[in-house]
């Protein structure tokens, strides 16, 4: 009997690596922040730092052949269509919190101590480095290796809801607001359809969440040096 899944003891192993880390960052990490803000975010990040590196350990000899074919035939045009899918990403974000009923908070408060700022840019490399991960699970593991016609279309839907759920703690557990990442979710799985390289999702995804974590925790330092917050 074949297995139309496509998956083999790694890729179970590897699926389980995001529930895992969402599971100890929760508890551990809650138990920490009652007492230590920075030691909870601190210890959140070496849980899901490690999980990163599992991945990248289980699935080294994928990522290597998916690259060496994804820099054949014109790189410079394939990270400059990645590059604009980003801009289609924000786009989708954009749209579709605008059209729903409750809107994000948004903190006006710019006086920040040096421990927020602190807390800030540990935190902000969690979404830098968590496209690997997050690809490999979600676009590779969960969509890209199921082999039925019918199992790949059911996958679509599950990969991007539960991509968008991942997200929860974002929102103070609120998962209303996931929505736009179980969007965003499909996106990228329409992405990875169209280039057949886990490289191009992991490249848009790269640059979107840095976009939205990396930089603006640089700017606040920036601003924070020069004394403008």
């Amino acid at each position: 009997m074949s297995n139309r899944i496509g998956w083999n003891k790694k890729d179970f192993i590897g699926v389980s690596i995001i529930p895992i880390e969402m599971l100890l960052g929760t508890v551990l990490g809650q138990f920490s922040l009652e007492k230590n803000q920075l030691l909870g975010i601190t210890l959140s990040l070496s849980i899901f730092l490690t999980g990163f590196l599992v991945m990248i350990w289980l699935y080294k000899d994928f990522l290597s052949s998916q690259w060496k074919h994804y820099k054949q035939n014109k790189l410079w045009l394939k990270l400059f269509l990645n590059a604009l899918l980003v801009l289609g990403a924000f786009g989708i974000l954009s749209l579709t919190r605008s059209l729903m009923d409750k809107p994000l908070s948004v903190n006006d408060t710019y006086s920040l101590s040096n421990a927020m700022v602190s807390m800030m840019l540990i935190g902000s490399i969690q979404p830098f480095i968590a496209p690997f991960a997050e690809e490999l699970t979600f676009r590779y593991l969960l969509f890209g290796k199921f082999n039925s016609t019918l199992l790949k279309l059911l996958m679509f839907f599950v990969s991007s809801i539960l991509f968008g759920l991942i997200h929860i703690n974002n929102f103070n557990g609120d998962w209303i607001q996931t929505i736009p990442y179980m969007i965003i979710g499909a996106y990228f799985a329409v992405i990875y359809l169209v280039f057949k390289n886990i490289w191009s999702n992991i490249i848009v995804h790269w640059i979107f969440n840095s976009i939205n974590s990396i930089v603006p925790a640089i700017t606040i330092v920036v601003m924070k040096l020069i004394g403008a917050v």
